[in-house]
């Protein structure tokens, strides 16, 4: 922590001279003071006997109290050898983490108002960077401070609070890295302001810090995406792919079968798992044998109308690769295909648009070989063009994803697009859609990083195969998911994840793209413990969203008609959660939830960082006895708790008590 002043000298020195100038001129009373209330500054703290420590720690710094009436905030710091030359208060005044400074040393903080011995400074600026306004000088009657007390009392006029709002103080004796309270690392504890008006607030204020568990979690829409034709993997994942082919889906004309593809992807099998279903609709998926992806009444009928129905590619330069080289790629400039498409796309968002929530993400796939947006290569060995088929124009590639776009538009809180590549239609449509997207070589530095790459093309734009300036979506995933697979197969994936810089690279492009989920190619499949378990577990704990749970404020007692929490939850993943799934504050008795409230937060922005939910609960009629608190997220499917944080004490419903209060 640099010290305030020693900043001063740098940069704003003659103007703090100059306010105190100013300040030495003013008329009595005119900086807000202290009132008489039940705490006196005085460093006898006698009169704190009945206000509970809001934290506590070793060392110089040991304990820290909070407390107010209806004039005042009051702060007091015990402890031995405290400075009497420095020290610093950190007060959040909005309780909001993500506004104010960001003071170092702790979790993320969004500091208001910064008392540093004497002198009380509002933040005037973006976050990181020093800018602090001078604001008064507190009174003999307003600071005290010895080796072993520090007490303080600002005007809640001052603060701009009041009886019901929530502040987070912090702590640091003499600039230190240790001597803070809370301890390095922590979060600032939480106090609500009461209208008791008996300076004795925090006696009757709770504040508990769950236990944070440091493994993975196995929660939904995150992590791993293997095949769903198999359902022997080793690893744990919620989430599985199914690629399923227009011949696989009608293969007679007008007849979508649907039960033959949810049985070879094991659609009943998944759900009874809690398994979501990441879904591809595929025209051309190259392998190893001469086929085609579409129906073969399709074929026929575009012949007999007179179409080229597409192109037979036999891919002899190596490019493609052993066993992904032969295919065929149908003619896109089709307006019948086209017309076909179109009504296969609808019977697929018709089919999934349901509460069960089968099909959680839904990829674009209908375009290039894969679904991957390109028919590479383009130049046979003998100098042939469009050699494995010809790729269209934007005018005929944004008809195939417009379909998407009607088919789905409105289905979001059930089903989400992403798409492969970068184009107009992703961010700016006629029904307002904003696709994720996906990356199918992730892991693979220039395939990310070069001119050409996913993430440069995603977030500045590009030219594309065939000569077309698209346009780049840049920060998707700031409201929309970002997934995809590992590069290579298995070779591929196995380098991405070895410690070096192969995993190096996994992890810069993690923090960079965001990535939720993986798949099909994961190391879903890999045994348990493998020798890259540890980067395996790493990766999937960063990907996506991981919430903790780091502290509850309460009252001590449930009294009235209503209960108030205040629950501070940290997003450590990279990511928000995909869909505004409720989240629930509730008191239980037993396993019974005897009253609750669905807080009013959506989770889909909750990206990385520190959340706070203040919410109460009405509790009239409910009887005496002693009450856990706890907090759900609740999976609409089952209107059960359906994801974890990563704390202890989940109940047996999965929701996870936080602590107990008695009426």
């Amino acid at each position: 922590m640099t010290r305030l002043f020693d900043r001063s000298k740098r940069s704003f020195g003659l103007f703090l001279a100059f306010v105190l100038m100013i300040t030495l001129l003013l008329p009595a009373g005119a900086l807000p003071k202290a009132s008489a209330a039940t705490i006196t500054i005085d460093g006898n703290v006698s009169d704190w006997s009945s206000v509970s420590a809001l934290m506590t720690n070793s060392g110089t710094a040991q304990t820290l109290k909070v407390t107010n009436d209806g004039t005042n905030l009051y702060l007091l710091v015990q402890g031995s050898g405290l400075s009497t030359a420095m020290g610093n208060f950190w007060i959040n005044t909005d309780n909001n983490t993500s506004t104010g400074y960001q003071a170092a040393g702790w979790g993320t903080t969004g500091v208001e108002w910064l008392l540093e011995n004497t002198g009380l400074y509002r933040y005037g600026g973006s976050g990181t960077d020093w800018s602090w306004n001078f604001n008064s000088t507190l009174t003999s009657s307003q600071f005290y401070r010895s080796s072993s007390i520090i007490e303080v009392a600002i005007p809640l006029s001052t603060l701009q609070i009041s009886a019901g709002s929530t502040v987070q103080v912090g702590y640091i004796d003499n600039s230190s890295d240790t001597s803070r309270l809370p301890a390095a690392g922590q979060t600032l504890p939480a106090y609500l302001l009461t209208s008791s008006g008996s300076g004795g607030g925090t006696g009757n204020n709770t504040v508990v810090n769950p236990v944070e568990l440091d493994s993975p979690l196995n929660n939904p829409f995150k992590g791993w995406a293997p095949s769903a034709k198999s359902t022997t993997y080793a690893q744990p994942h919620r989430l599985v792919y199914a690629g399923v082919t227009w011949k696989e889906l009608e293969s007679t004309k007008g007849t979508y079968d649907f039960s033959a593809i949810e049985a070879a992807n094991n659609f009943a099998y998944w759900k009874s798992k809690g398994v979501k279903v990441v879904f591809r609709f595929i025209l051309d998926s190259p392998t190893g044998q001469a086929h085609r992806d579409i129906p073969d009444w399709l074929y026929n009928d575009m012949v007999a109308r007179g179409e080229s129905p597409g192109t037979v590619y036999n891919d002899t330069t190596g490019g493609m690769g052993t066993g992904n080289n032969m295919g065929f790629s149908p003619n896109y400039n089709s307006t019948y295909l086209q017309e076909r498409h179109q009504l296969a796309i609808e019977a697929i968002a018709a089919r999934y648009n349901t509460n069960d929530r089968p099909v959680a993400f839904v990829q674009i796939g209908s375009l290039g070989h894969w679904g991957e947006f390109h028919t590479w290569p383009y130049v046979g060995p003998n100098g042939e063009t469009n050699y494995t088929g010809a790729f269209p124009t934007n005018d005929i590639s944004n008809k195939y994803v417009q379909h998407y776009i009607d088919a789905f538009a409105g289905k979001e809180d059930k089903m989400q697009v992403l798409i492969r590549r970068s184009i107009a239609l992703a961010k700016t449509n006629n029904k307002g859609m904003v696709m994720g997207m996906f990356n199918d070589v992730f892991g693979h530095k220039d395939s990310f990083d070069a001119d050409w790459g996913w993430y440069t093309g995603t977030q500045n734009g590009y030219w594309d195969d065939i000569g077309q300036q698209q346009p780049g979506h840049p920060n998707f995933w700031e409201t929309r998911i970002s997934g995809g697979e590992f590069y290579g197969g298995a070779s591929g994936m196995l380098a991405a994840l070895t410690t070096g810089s192969g995993f190096t690279e996994t992890l810069r492009q993690t923090e960079l793209s965001k990535p939720s989920w993986l798949g099909p190619n994961s190391p879903a499949s890999l045994p348990l413990n493998h020798a890259l378990q540890a980067n395996i577990d790493a990766l999937k704990k960063r990907m996506g969203y991981h919430f903790v749970v780091k502290e509850i404020s309460h009252p001590s007692t449930i009294s009235g008609s209503t209960f108030t929490t205040t629950i501070k939850v940290e997003n450590k993943g990279v990511q928000h959660f995909p869909f505004a799934w409720p989240v629930e504050i509730q008191l239980r008795s037993s396993n019974t939830v005897v009253a609750k409230k669905t807080a009013n937060v959506n989770l889909t922005t909750w990206k990385t960082g520190t959340y706070t939910l203040t919410d109460s609960i009405s509790v009239s009629g409910l009887a005496a006895g002693t009450y856990d608190i706890a907090i759900a997220i609740i999976d609409p499917s089952t209107t059960q708790p359906g994801v974890d944080f990563a704390n202890t004490n989940k109940l047996t419903d999965g929701a996870f008590k936080l602590s107990s209060v008695t009426k």
